[in-house]
């Protein structure tokens, strides 16, 4: 199944999960949140799964898809959501390869 990663550097990671917990609790644009905690967010995204963890200074992210078209497409999806909401920080996220 073909997966990224991305690791966002920020010392507020733990506040930024909490942050997108509450937004996307609200399941807006058809997501689905699977389950959340302190420490760990993972998403329903219909097509893909997100999974988000804090760490004290980094929020670590693996999204995977059935398909490569759709992994693309839900990439660009989940970098303009944490960008956007991560925008005071300037927040940045850049996919690699999932190992």
């Amino acid at each position: 199944m073909p997966a990224l990663e991305a690791r966002v550097d920020t010392e507020r990671a733990e506040r930024y999960l909490g942050q997108l917990a509450s937004h996307l609790s609200h399941g807006p644009g058809g997501l689905t949140v699977v389950s959340a905690s302190a420490e760990e967010l993972v998403i329903d995204l219909g097509t893909a799964t997100w999974t988000i963890r804090s760490t004290p200074r980094q929020l670590l992210l693996h999204l995977q898809a059935d398909d490569a078209a759709v992994l693309e497409q839900q990439s660009a999806r989940v970098a303009h959501r944490v960008e956007q909401i991560g925008r005071r920080d300037e927040l940045r996220l850049h996919w690699n390869p999932a190992r």
